[in-house]
């Protein structure tokens, strides 16, 4: 498939597109094709030679042209155009939040800076004085190192991915392995993979991997190599009665193993990763398993998702840590869209895709009017939508599609809509995708001021960051929480991979206060259902249970909690 290719293709012709200072409409038309190829599960090759380009969502004449020389030439004769006329380095500036197109033609044009370390030194040594003031030079600053920071990094999706490519590997080698590190604890960002295994094979079998590029290490122990996709990728050999340990030892987090091996310490025993040991006579105390190791030093169990060494240990000693909510005992996904506004799937495509995954119900929560740019929907586009919704809801019984809106809470705080229509929806949640440039105080304003609407269930996505892309809100999270307490509302946490928001911090701070949490697939095709996975993972971090998730209740008890 050629999904991914395409879809990449389109990604940098809008890049392009807008360092050359072009039309920022023609920016989102090719970002919205982008993304609606890359999840689309139809081979486009398949769909062009049928001549169907155009049915797909937002791929109108131009871009079907475009990609079809591409899939017959692979080459495309604008994108080459663009690349001579874009100054070199400009649309890899653009990456730095705080910088566009202009700043970084200027950047290239007239002080020769192609690079982003050439911008970080250019600010360092004075060289841009003149262009940028003290505060503009901070924000670039911190912007670069956010870039460089998550430049190093994979979103979720794209390491599990890379695991399961290097599991299956494995298992048709008849090799065992098991994954470790960050991405067992299920952080929002991966750097490096760390692989675990007891066959003495496993480091010779990958250093044969067809996506390999480079071996950087390789002894009997240990083999760290670097794939195509630039990840590197260790894998360590351990003997069985030393697995256990090793797994707890690489899984992390270093903050979490500190604290283990203190513990161990405090028995007079020592902890690493070959297992727990009596310090005087080096007799091995435990180490094949994990539950062992921990059984061994009077601790329940710590999930993965809690070793960071934020109360886990002391948790683990009282046995008071929480059952920890689970994917599958989320009854209904409530955030999503469909094709009515910004969505790639009809409203049947998504309710289908969810009953599949074993859904009760959903919540269709389209985009309201003023997001234009989402084709927000009106309220009589709304009404038509609610007659297809019954239509549904008849036809899928006893599966239920809930009427849902995403409401835009505009940069006066006022919504889109008046209370008398917002209370005929079965689910509100508000979100506040306009006015970045506000201070914390005016944004946390308009987060409260939602909060204390009496049709507002709960704040979407509430500092609306994008990971690796731009910094969420500075809002007074502190005080929104409060506000959603004390006005009975619930605030979500976003499943899709680059928003993961509520984090997880702020997650078991909502929780600690009493404030019911919902965690959604934010998807806009039946794809997408999956990231609500991603949500719970985040919840998981939180230290939440079932309970403190709305939508683990049945339709019924969700019903009585929205009215």
């Amino acid at each position: 498939m050629k999904n991914l290719e395409v879809a990449d293709l389109l990604d940098r012709l809008g890049v392009l597109v807008e360092a050359n200072g072009e039309d920022r409409f023609k920016v989102i038309a090719y970002r919205r094709a982008a993304n609606v190829i890359r999840n689309i599960e139809e081979d486009i090759e398949e769909v062009w030679k049928r001549g169907d380009l155009q049915e797909i969502k937002y791929v109108g004449e131009g871009i079907a042209k475009k990609i079809d020389e591409y899939l017959k030439t692979g080459e495309l004769r604008l994108l080459e155009e663009l690349e001579t006329k874009v100054p070199p380095g400009v649309p890899g500036l653009m990456k730095v939040q705080g910088v566009g197109p202009r700043t970084a033609f200027t950047l290239s044009h007239d002080y020769g800076i192609t690079s982003v370390e050439e911008l970080k030194k250019a600010l360092e040594s004075g060289k841009l004085d003149n262009e940028f003031g003290p505060s503009v030079k901070a924000s670039i600053m911190s912007g670069i190192a956010k870039l460089q920071t998550y430049e190093k990094k994979m979103l979720l999706p794209e390491a599990e991915g890379i695991y399961q490519e290097l599991a299956s590997y494995f298992e048709a080698q008849k090799i065992s392995v098991s994954m470790a590190g960050s991405l067992r604890r299920g952080k929002s960002t991966i750097g490096d993979l760390d692989i675990l295994s007891t066959n003495k094979g496993a480091g010779e079998v990958l250093a044969r991997y067809p996506e390999l590029e480079q071996v950087l290490e390789s002894g009997p122990k240990r083999v760290s190599v670097k794939l195509k996709t630039g990840t590197q990728v260790d894998v360590r050999i351990f003997e069985d009665d030393e697995y256990g340990a090793a797994m707890m030892y690489f899984t992390g987090s270093k903050d979490h193993n500190v604290a283990m091996r203190n513990l161990a310490i405090e028995k007079t025993w020592k902890l690493n990763e070959y297992g727990l040991f009596e310090t005087k006579t080096n007799d091995r105390l435990a180490g094949a398993t994990e539950e062992e190791v921990f059984a061994r030093l009077g601790l329940q169990y710590i999930p993965p998702e809690l070793r960071e060494n934020k109360g886990e240990i002391e948790a683990a000693k009282r046995g008071s840590l929480p059952t920890l909510v689970r994917r599958d005992e989320i009854k209904g996904d409530i955030q999503m869209h469909s094709v009515w506004s910004d969505g790639t799937e009809e409203i049947e495509s998504m309710a289908r895709g969810a009953r599949v995954m074993g859904y009760e119900f959903i919540a269709m929560t389209d985009h309201s009017v003023s997001v234009r740019i989402a084709n927000g929907l009106s309220e009589e586009r709304f009404r038509r939508q609610w007659k297809e919704i019954d239509k549904l809801n008849e036809k899928l019984a006893p599966f239920i599609i809930l009427k849902g809106v995403e409401t835009e809470v505009k940069t006066d705080g006022s919504l889109d809509f008046e209370r008398k229509f917002l209370d005929e929806f079965d689910v509100v949640g508000a979100s506040l995708h306009q006015g970045f440039k506000q201070s914390p105080e005016k944004l946390t304003e308009r987060a409260v001021r939602a909060l204390s609407h009496p049709s507002v269930d709960f704040l979407c996505h509430p500092t609306n960051r994008l990971i690796g892309i731009r910094e969420g809100h500075q809002l007074d999270l502190a005080k929104v929480i409060k506000t959603a307490k004390d006005n009975g509302k619930m605030l979500e946490i976003d499943g899709q991979p680059k928003r993961l928001d509520l984090d997880e911090n702020w997650a078991k701070r909502a929780m600690e206060e009493g404030v019911p949490v919902v965690i959604d697939s934010d998807a806009h095709s039946s794809g997408e259902l999956e990231n609500l996975g991603y949500g719970v993972l985040v919840g998981r971090r939180g230290w939440l249970e079932a309970k403190n998730v709305a939508n683990t209740r049945s339709i019924k008890q969700l019903e009585r909690l929205l009215s």
